[in-house]
């Protein structure tokens, strides 16, 4: 009997302390408007070959490097988001949208709309500056081993 009351007890301590880890602090600090300040992605066997590719744009030149605005994404407090993409002349190009949540140090990005793709991002905010680093696939080669970083401010 006294091992089950123990037991219970770790069960509810780590269900706080796994609760706790959400920080609220960095959950009401997300919710706004963000746009790319930098950007640097490296694709390792880029497209399956045996080449690396290497994006890097800083948020003053993403115009004339990327050749279309900045991309714009927004967090809501209830939880979802969406990342605007438009094309230089302000036309919506993708618009994908879904839900968000924190766990400790990560961003979980779902997306549902067009299609159910997750990411995880670990992050770091600091006042209107946001952070992230992962490992994605983004140049879409089936390989999870494409180096994200990307340095964002609120606006």
């Amino acid at each position: 009997m006294k091992i089950q009351v123990i037991d219970y007890f770790v069960f509810c301590l780590v269900a706080v302390i796994l609760l706790s880890s959400c920080s609220p602090k960095a959950s009401r600090a997300i919710v706004g408007t963000w746009q790319i300040a930098h950007l640097k992605i490296t694709m390792p066997s880029y497209k399956n070959s045996d080449s690396t590719q290497n994006i890097e744009v800083l948020g003053k030149d993403w115009e004339a490097k990327m050749k279309v605005k900045n991309i714009l994404t927004t967090y809501a407090a209830d939880g979802t988001y969406h990342s605007l993409h438009r094309n230089l002349q302000g036309k919506t190009t993708y618009d994908p949208a879904g839900r968000w949540q924190i766990i400790q140090d990560t961003l979980i990005i779902q997306d549902t709309i067009p299609k159910r793709i997750t990411y995880k991002f670990r992050f770091k905010i600091k006042k209107n500056q946001i952070e992230y680093w992962g490992v994605e696939d983004f140049d879409l080669d089936g390989k999870v081993d494409d180096q994200y970083y990307s340095r964002q401010v609120k606006l």
